[in-house]
């Protein structure tokens, strides 16, 4: 949020965007772990398992994210945020990436949805990976996921000069994915959660990706290096959540275990979802944000009211479209608001008829 909102002189040289790459990491630990479970139960059956669980998967996964998505995007073109009006198949098909990759600036409003389209990409894409590729093979598949990211950013960069953004292809941001899927694997064959071994490579690579980025901050050529910066950073990535697997204790894991704290997680994918869209919004409600007397120094008071905004909508998206009492338009649950008034209204519409009778 404070990469989209504020100027760039107030963010410095420090990359706020490293968040994002650490969830891509943590997606595909996650997700490959899953996977591997679910794989494993399968081919214990002896019968044919992979449809159902690929079925399975998708409905869970895709249920859970598409919603509230959808609902974000339509109050992005609501609040006339532009490119999503012009192009909405390219947002609402999930291959905005591919779309922003060409343009020379960043949409208002909807710039973060690459992000988003890279994600469902890899819903898709992965389980197939991991269900049809042999249990032995899967560790020089995941290291080519890895390897497959620097190559296509030194191609994208040297063969497709019109591509703007080549991080944005799907196949430049493998090496997160295959980084935390390689973990996953490491883990399921027996390595124990904060292997020294495994936290070592992870301060090395950092100390890599740190030597890489200032080189380039300074403007000082890496050569082919830098194209394995990003790479480098998964694997730092990959070693903090091996060694954080265990749990956090001292001052970090009572800041992680503040209820302020697990309250902004648990609203953080509809923070995500809406925070580039809501100045769109003041815009038209409360234009005065934009006097003169908000630049400079004040302009931390228009960040605040950013900042709540994006949090009311997001605590409405936790409240009807991702909490335990979300609307689940995949399949009503049990105990959802919504199953259990449709329940008592079939159950009155029964009693009155009988009563007729």
């Amino acid at each position: 949020m404070w990469h989209h909102w504020a100027p760039k002189e107030w963010r410095g040289p420090f990359p706020f965007e490293i968040g994002l790459f650490f969830f891509l990491t943590l997606t595909g630990f996650l997700i490959t772990r899953i996977l591997l479970r679910e794989k494993d139960a399968g081919e214990s059956l002896g019968k044919p398992w992979r449809g159902r669980a690929y079925r399975t998967f998708q409905k869970r996964r895709l249920g859970r994210i598409l919603v509230p998505c959808y609902a974000a995007m339509l109050f992005a073109m609501v609040v006339a945020a532009s490119d999503i009006r012009e192009h909405p198949l390219a947002y609402f098909g999930h291959f905005s990436n591919f779309h922003m990759a060409w343009m020379d600036s960043w949409p208002s409003g909807t710039a973060h949805y690459w992000t988003l389209a890279l994600q469902i990409q890899f819903y898709l894409f992965w389980p197939l990976l991991v269900f049809f590729v042999p249990q032995r093979a899967l560790v020089w598949v995941f290291a080519g996921c890895a390897l497959l990211a620097p190559l296509s950013r030194l191609l994208i960069e040297r063969e497709f000069p019109a591509i703007q953004h080549g991080g944005l292809i799907t196949t430049a941001a493998f090496d997160y994915f295959g980084v935390g899927g390689l973990l996953a694997l490491a883990f399921d064959r027996g390595i124990q959660v904060g292997d020294r071994r495994i936290t070592l490579i992870g301060w090395l690579a950092f100390a890599g990706y740190l030597t890489l980025y200032v080189l380039n901050e300074v403007g000082r050529s890496a050569g082919g290096c830098g194209y394995f910066q990003q790479t480098l950073l998964a694997v730092a990535f990959a070693g903090l959540i091996s060694a954080t697997l265990g749990g956090l204790g001292g001052p970090t894991g009572r800041l992680l275990e503040h209820p302020a704290v697990q309250h902004v997680g648990r609203l953080s994918y509809g923070l995500y979802l809406f925070h580039t869209p809501v100045p769109l919004f003041l815009g038209w409600v409360l234009p005065q944000l934009w006097w003169p007397v908000f630049d400079g120094p004040w302009l931390a008071a228009r960040f605040a009211v950013f900042a709540l905004t994006s949090w009311g909508m997001a605590w409405l998206c936790w409240r009807w479209l991702e909490g335990p009492d979300r609307i689940d338009f995949l399949q009503l649950g049990r105990g959802s608001r919504l199953a259990r008034w449709l329940r008592r209204s079939g159950d009155q519409a029964f009693r009155q008829k009988r009563r007729h009778e």
